[in-house]
């Protein structure tokens, strides 16, 4: 619950962390006044917020059926992924210098994601720990980026991807290679190979973008939720 009045930014904010850890279900509707309940503010902020996530593609508006997380559908994983493919290493290339706290933070982020596999987690839990990964070490490394709109497309589609990551979580996926992948671009970027590291995000990024449209294709597109 938020403790202040929330800017329309701040309930954008929330909505989006609900999609990507799953709180908000693919394929689901989002029951307005449980949800504004829920983040302690009326229903007029949160419609605000919800029209301008619709707007960039989070969200689906139906005329007085309100509002839905939309059905994944793995053409569309594939298209946002080979766009990030491409646009994550050319941001990359145009980014200033990483400074050590960041590439160290990069680190932390697949020690962490490490440990919590290690725990032999599952299901919901193991694809919150996943998703958030992604997430999380793109947004890291664009912080770098002085291009805004290019920052700002590159998350966008991030979050659009991560509807499709937590699903592909919960499945048979190789959890071990995705995270020795990350572990050899942190090594790439602390050696200042940077060029090296655009490579192998982009090859990194086709590869278990084939793996993860497979897993979509092979069952269906449902999640489990708490």
């Amino acid at each position: 619950m938020f403790q202040r009045k929330p800017l329309r930014d701040d309930v954008q904010k929330e909505i989006l962390t609900r999609i990507v850890d799953g709180r908000l279900p693919a394929g689901s509707r989002i029951n307005e006044t449980h949800l504004a309940t829920d983040l302690g503010l009326s229903r007029t902020p949160l419609r605000e917020a919800m029209i301008t996530l619709v707007a960039r593609g989070f969200l689906a508006s139906d005329m007085g059926r309100g509002f839905a997380n939309p059905a994944l559908d793995p053409q569309q994983f594939r298209e946002i992924q080979n766009m990030l493919g491409q646009l994550e290493p050319f941001a990359l290339s145009q980014a200033s210098t990483l400074n050590p706290q960041t590439v160290m933070e990069l680190n932390n982020l697949v020690n962490r994601a490490r440990m919590k596999m290690g725990r032999e987690m599952v299901g919901v839990d193991q694809a919150q720990a996943l998703t958030m990964l992604l997430y999380q070490w793109s947004e890291l490394l664009m912080g770098h980026v002085p291009n805004q709109m290019l920052k700002a497309e590159i998350s966008r589609l991030q979050g659009l991807a991560s509807r499709y990551w937590y699903v592909v979580a919960q499945r048979t996926f190789p959890f071990e290679d995705l995270l020795a992948s990350y572990s050899q671009f942190y090594e790439l970027l602390r050696s200042g190979r940077t060029e090296d590291a655009g490579g192998l995000w982009q090859d990194q990024t086709h590869y278990f973008m084939q793996v993860a449209a497979n897993l979509l294709l092979d069952k269906e597109l449902t999640v489990e939720t708490d």
